[in-house]
């Protein structure tokens, strides 16, 4: 079965593309099918943050995501461009499907964006966005994805609400023949993965709740430096998903071992400035 549902996803042409900080992503996104549940174990639930520079690959690994819940065409927004009624309708009709906000190089449009107003969405609940004209609120029970090019400048404590994925492997011809084969992936054979989750989403909650304690405790043991033990918590987190990925997926000791070594790497640079 977990080798059926590898093949089904492509799983091997997504690796030798994206890597381990394809794994990272692709845990998260597992967890984001539980979101609300895990938050009310964990109380919050990290934002997934996607850096990396024009032609680094963003769009296409959130294409395929998109594609693991057994979607077509990815649905992104650009938060700027949106009245304060328009973001909160987004919001509210999200459901469990991750919103995908995508920054800009417009920085005239993206300094009028105020991205500390979605901190509060870490913790789910409800959104308040304001403008001169306007105030309107929304239940929020999914979660965030922010792809940016350049980085987007928020708070340190909104940055502690994110996990972070960096693409910087560069193309090869190797690469592009597997991601040519990514893009022969229908959302039907993709939604398999999407399917699996539903039927597991008991066991995937537990498993979540019982790992990323100790996972979480060991970052913060290891990187006490860091501003927020938020950091911690949200690594350990998101290492616990990996975990539950490389059971459902029976990935191999390697693949799970530089996903997590990326995620602990990637704790280790919270605390450095961008």
């Amino acid at each position: 079965m977990q080798n059926e549902l590898k093949s089904a996803i492509r799983f091997d042409d997504f690796h030798a593309v994206f890597g381990a900080q394809g794994v990272v992503a692709m845990a998260w996104w597992l967890g984001a099918k539980h979101a609300e549940q895990i938050r009310a174990e964990q109380h919050g639930f990290p934002f997934l943050y996607i850096t990396g520079s024009t032609g680094s690959g963003k769009t296409s690994l959130l294409s395929y995501l998109w594609a693991l819940n057994g979607l077509d065409s990815l649905t992104s927004y650009s938060p700027w461009h949106a009245t304060p009624r328009g973001l909160a309708r987004i919001i509210a009709n999200a459901g469990d499907s991750p919103v995908i906000l995508e920054s800009s190089n417009d920085f005239e449009h993206e300094s009028k964006f105020d991205w500390e107003q979605i901190a509060s969405l870490y913790n789910g609940g409800t959104l308040s966005v304001h403008s001169p004209s306007e105030q309107t609120q929304a239940t929020f029970k999914g979660t965030l994805v922010i792809s940016a090019n350049p980085p987007i400048e928020c708070s340190d404590a909104l940055e502690s609400r994110m996990v972070r994925v960096m693409l910087t492997t560069p193309h090869t011809t190797e690469s592009r023949h597997h991601a040519q084969a990514l893009y022969q992936l229908t959302s039907e054979q993709a939604g398999a993965f999407g399917r699996a989750l539903d039927q597991r989403a008991d066991q995937t909650v537990s498993s979540v709740n019982r790992l990323a304690p100790a996972y979480s405790a060991t970052l913060y043991e290891k990187h006490p430096a860091q501003p927020s033990s938020r950091v911690a918590k949200n690594g350990g987190l998101l290492m616990a998903l990996v975990d539950v990925l490389s059971l459902l997926l029976n990935l191999t000791e390697e693949q799970r071992r530089s996903a997590l070594n990326q995620v602990e790497h990637n704790v280790g640079l919270a605390s450095i400035p961008y």
